[in-house]
């Protein structure tokens, strides 16, 4: 079986195959990067994101508002200060047992 190559002269246009839209091609590409990040970030950080919506969830429940003023200034709980404790709690139990 012999293949011949497509000889194209200037008065003939080439033959496309696909037409393609950059702009589309360039959000999926964004979107494929987005999601990356995100199952990246809940590998790291989804330990720590269940237990500080679990704690921020059960905190009212079991806590007085006046103690929770106490503690975090505020007689609501806020999630990203729970965040950041479990977040630094994490850390220091992680060096602490470090062997």
């Amino acid at each position: 079986m012999d293949v011949e190559p497509e000889i194209v002269t200037p008065e003939q246009e080439r033959e496309r195959r696909s037409v393609s839209i950059p702009f589309f091609g360039a959000v999926f590409a964004g979107t494929t990067v987005l999601a990356a990040a995100a199952v990246m970030g809940l590998m790291l950080f989804g330990k720590v994101l269940l237990v500080s919506a679990v704690l921020s969830w059960i905190w009212p429940r079991v806590f007085s508002p006046d103690f929770t003023a106490w503690v975090f200034g505020t007689p609501t709980v806020p999630y990203w200060k729970i965040l950041l404790l479990c977040g630094l709690g994490t850390f220091a139990v992680r060096w602490l047992t470090k062997k």
